[in-house]
């Protein structure tokens, strides 16, 4: 049996409705994608800015008896050192939206970036300091962290 390559009458107004259908869907639904699409590349550009960071000298203030400190008090206080006189440093973005939350809601925003990542260097730095000298040690016979005063 050869099948009619010609659709009747009946077939085609089927054919037409479902178009149609798919008309009216593609009419309500490509509009929420366009919108849905655009909020989720300015999120993304907000999100992947570059983040600017930068190293400085040496804190004027030093924080005394941090161990025995909270931590609100030991990172969530501003430095007396602007942001702007170091040199930028990339941190990771998920870092960088966490730390933004933290000095955001423990912080109240009254701390910058740049100060809660100063004091946490700072601890670090004086946490490990004996065994970043003694690693220092091994692999450079200088003084530089260590100058003699």
């Amino acid at each position: 049996m050869i099948v009619n390559p010609i659709l009747n009458s009946g077939d085609k107004a089927i054919i037409g409705i479902v178009l149609c259908g798919l008309l009216v869907l593609a009419a309500i639904i490509l509009p929420k994608v366009f919108r849905y699409k655009k909020r989720m590349k300015a999120k993304q550009e907000i999100e992947s800015e570059d983040v600017e960071i930068l190293v400085v000298q040496e804190p004027e203030k030093l924080i005394t008896e941090q161990k025995s400190q909270d931590y609100a008090s030991l990172f969530l206080v501003n430095t007396e050192i602007t942001a702007r006189s170091g040199k930028q440093v990339g941190i990771r973005q998920t870092y960088h939206n966490r730390i933004a939350k933290i000095v955001r809601v423990i912080g109240k925003r009254d701390v910058t970036i740049f100060s809660y990542i100063d004091n946490v260097l700072k601890h670090h730095f004086d946490t490990f300091q004996g065994e970043i000298s003694e690693l220092y040690r091994k692999n450079h016979d200088d003084d530089y962290l260590n100058p003699k005063k």
